[in-house]
């Protein structure tokens, strides 16, 4: 159901379930979480991308499934999902959500805590579960929010609406839409390009500097990123970044967040 490679430094995870409409059961999400754990601990690997084979994205949960679950059962089920939400922010590398056709439910919660989505603009999204007399339990309510503001959480969640990712564009959730899926795959390898000339661990520690910074007041997000900051100038990478640019040469940066991961 789930496929994983490398190419080129990044790590697809690609769901792949025709008969299952790439719907989230407990063994997919455990599948998804298992491949983000892999992607985190790989060297050879700088970025991680979760896309699909299929023409949509994902239906979102198993109903037949979700409909025998007792309490117990579905806060196991939640806490799964809850899990590659906290992995997806916890990872230090870039992690990218390329997405096309509908993207309801659990998988929209899962495409939310991305650090970037590229989408084509014909999309759908949606939090379906009210319709099932639920709400979001991967962490979609909150995440959302976040992202953009109240207002739009509680109408998505209210109403169950499905709606387009031209539509999620003004608020901020993409900065660009494509109009096609060979396009987004083009600016896909783009945006990867981008990254190979980069410090990793520079873009790691951005990472967790701007989700802290976000779970806490203004004057403690400061003092996170000054701490951030001067962490990197104990790092390799600061030293071959600002001595390459003095030389007018292009930086080779090495460290890499496994290592100080090992170091633990």
């Amino acid at each position: 159901m789930i496929k994983s490679e490398i190419s080129k430094r990044a790590f697809f995870i690609s769901l792949n379930n025709k008969s299952g409409e790439n719907r989230l059961n407990m063994s997919t999400l455990n599948q998804i979480y298992s491949a983000l754990e892999k992607g985190e601990t790989d060297k050879n690997v700088d970025v991680i991308v979760i896309k699909s084979e299929l023409e949509y994205f994902s239906k979102g949960a198993p109903i037949d499934e979700l409909v025998k679950f007792n309490e117990a059962e579905s806060k196991i089920y939640a806490k799964l999902g809850q899990n590659i939400i906290k992995k997806i922010r916890e990872i230090k590398k870039p992690v990218i959500a390329c997405v096309c056709g509908d993207t309801l439910g659990g998988s929209f919660e899962i495409v939310l805590a991305c650090d970037l989505i590229l989408a084509t603009s014909d999309a759908r999204f949606g939090f379906d579960e009210v319709n099932f007399g639920l709400i979001p339990g991967f962490g979609g309510s909150q995440i959302i929010a976040k992202k953009s503001h109240e207002t739009l959480a509680k109408y998505l969640i209210f109403t169950g609406e499905k709606v387009d990712a031209e539509f999620l564009k003004q608020y901020g959730i993409f900065l660009s839409t494509y109009k096609d899926k060979n396009e987004l795959e083009l600016n896909l390898n783009l945006l990867l390009e981008k990254f190979e000339s980069k410090s990793l661990f520079a873009i790691g520690l951005a990472k967790e500097t701007i989700n802290n910074g976000l779970e806490t007041d203004f004057n403690q997000a400061l003092l996170i990123e000054q701490n951030a900051f001067t962490v990197a100038f104990a790092s390799n990478d600061k030293i071959e970044g600002m001595s390459a640019f003095l030389e007018k040469r292009s930086p080779e940066f090495k460290d890499r967040w496994e290592d100080f991961e090992e170091i633990k």
